[in-house]
């Protein structure tokens, strides 16, 4: 995978957690920011999500206070090189887990 293609699926991905944090905006207290490819989710109970780029690696870390995890995209989707769990499941399940909400996040986008 080329660089060029790497920070597009990248971004892209950031683009589309953005759109599904925020239409809970009204409805649960989420916040988030993005420093330095580096993306933090924070939830009212001060339990944080840590998603970040690793470029040298082409992958996405992805922190939540039960595991780390990283992952390689294959076959148009992030998959975790230890479980092959695809990236979408495992947000939900951190952001349900961490911040004591029914979440659903939906992808929107294809990549």
């Amino acid at each position: 995978m080329t660089d060029k293609k790497y920070h597009k699926l990248v971004n892209n991905l950031f683009l589309e957690i953005e759109d599904n944090l925020n239409s809970y905006i009204n409805e649960i207290d989420i916040d988030y920011e993005i420093q330095n490819n580096i993306m933090t989710i924070m939830f009212e109970n001060k339990s944080v999500i840590i998603i970040n780029k690793q470029e040298s690696l082409k992958q996405i870390w992805l922190a939540t206070s039960e595991n780390g995890h990283h992952f390689c995209y294959d076959n148009n989707q992030w998959i975790c090189n230890r479980s092959n769990k695809n990236f979408w499941e495992i947000l939900k399940n951190a952001c349900i887990i961490q911040s004591n909400q029914k979440l659903i996040l939906k992808i929107k986008k294809k990549f």
